[in-house]
Parts: structure tokens; sequence; C-alpha cells
């Protein structure tokens, strides 16, 4: 997958509408990762985000880019009461935010240590 671009595949899934939004928000447990399609330090996270779904396929990881759904990126912060940062990282739990990190915090590990 390619820095630059970021496509659905089968550890990462692409949002794009309020439907889907409202399946993961209110979900038994998925990974929500914000990236920006402009930003640099998203370009790097996004591998990180990749390893970690490879790594645990029980967990649907899904992403939302924030430029070209801002509608959306504005719902989450709004939803979860967490500041718009991206890139960005959220654990949900039964319908809750348990965990979230932004920018070079957001590794495989750290991901990995939330969900065990």
């Amino acid at each position: 997958m390619s820095n630059r671009k970021v496509a659905t595949t089968p550890t990462l899934h692409e949002l794009q509408d309020a439907t889907a939004l409202d399946e993961v928000l209110g979900s038994e447990r998925a990974i929500l990762y914000k990236h920006s399609t402009r930003c640099q330090v998203s370009a790097v996270v996004i591998d990180e985000v990749l390893r970690f779904g490879e790594a645990h396929p029980d967990w649907t990881t899904y992403v939302l880019k924030v430029i070209e759904q801002r509608q959306l990126s504005d719902a989450v912060a709004e939803r979860l009461g967490v500041s718009h940062e991206s890139p960005q990282v959220f654990v949900i739990r039964q319908g809750r935010c348990v965990w979230h990190a932004s920018h070079h915090f957001i590794t495989a590990q750290a991901l990995s240590q939330q969900v065990s």
C-alpha cells in the first residue's frame, strides 16, 4: 500500500458515510484511525496501523480520511469528546472510546497493548 493513497485492504476498511460511522462507534470492538492524505506524519503512521491490523485480524480496523470526509471527522470529535488531531486513533470497546492517541504515539505496539 502506498503511503500517499489509503484504500480498503483486508485489514483496513475505509469509512465513507454516517451510517458506517454509527456502526463503528457503536461496535463491540474496533479501531478507528483518522488519516490525513496531506500529512507526512500520517504517511508514516498508516504503516503502524496496517501492521497492527495484520497482527490482530480479530479487531476490525477502519480508516477515516479527514480531508475528504471532514463532516465525519468532525462528528467523531464531537461524539467521542476528543479534540480533532490527525493522525489520530481510537480503540472502541462496547460502543465507547477506551483509548486514543495521536501522531507518533500511534504504534502497532501501543495499539496491541491496548487491545490485550
